[in-house]
């Protein structure tokens, strides 16, 4: 049961930072603060954060 929870926290995690990327490309390129040069690497790095909780989520729960 708490690999299947693993499974589904870390595809949880996947959604949530593609959903994310894709909000900062949005609001990079069509937003009052485009073109700034650190609002990209912000959202890159929430990103990759969102990602890997999940992923490690999955590894304490399901050990993968």
């Amino acid at each position: 049961m708490l690999s299947r929870l693993g499974d589904v926290l870390y595809w949880l995690g996947c959604i949530l930072a593609v959903i994310v990327v894709v909000w900062g490309v949005v609001f990079f390129f069509r937003g009052d603060h485009a073109g700034d040069p650190y609002l990209f690497s912000v959202v890159a790095v929430a990103a990759f954060a969102i990602w890997m909780i999940g992923r490690a989520l999955r590894y304490i729960l399901s050990g993968k």
